[in-house]
């Protein structure tokens, strides 16, 4: 085989990996469509779909929060293990506030400080990405310091 052969099978081969990713993208857009429009005409589907899009951010904020919590025991320093600890536990009580709030403003609870909630709700995200990003550096504080790479032994 030469070189030609090589690389025109190369090429083919690369040429087909795109057009299948673009076809697999497609095909996976119209299921989910015709899922979401068959799902639709379930009573009751919109709310719980309402409801999932809601709880979706704190899901992720509770894994990342259990994520860098099983990253703590890994510090070597006393006190960024004690620190983190303290944002963590903080910021899982913030997430777990503002979650029953939010569910409190989908059910329609009329109250004048969940009307403020609802209209302010985006700084609780904010506060919990804050948390979560010097709770890391935190973290990363108490490690110890990388060698150089001219020092590290294959």
């Amino acid at each position: 085989m030469d070189n030609f052969q090589k690389y025109s099978r190369l090429m083919l081969l690369l040429a087909g990996s795109f057009f299948a990713f673009i076809l697999l993208i497609a095909m996976i857009i119209y299921i989910l469509r015709l899922f979401s429009i068959t799902m639709f005409h379930i009573p009751g589907f919109d709310l719980f779909f309402q409801y999932v899009i809601i709880i979706i951010p704190y899901i992720i904020f509770f894994v990342a929060y259990y994520y860098l919590h099983k990253k703590i025991r890994l510090s070597n320093s006393k006190t960024s293990r004690a620190i983190a600890r303290m944002l963590l536990v903080t910021g899982c009580l913030i997430c777990t506030f503002t979650l029953v709030l939010s569910t409190a403003v989908f059910l329609h609870i009329n109250n004048h400080w969940l009307r403020t909630y609802s209209e302010n709700g985006h700084y609780a995200l904010i506060i919990q990405i804050t948390i979560l990003i010097i709770a890391a550096g935190v973290i990363a504080t108490g490690d110890a310091k990388e060698k150089d790479w001219m020092e590290r032994t294959p």
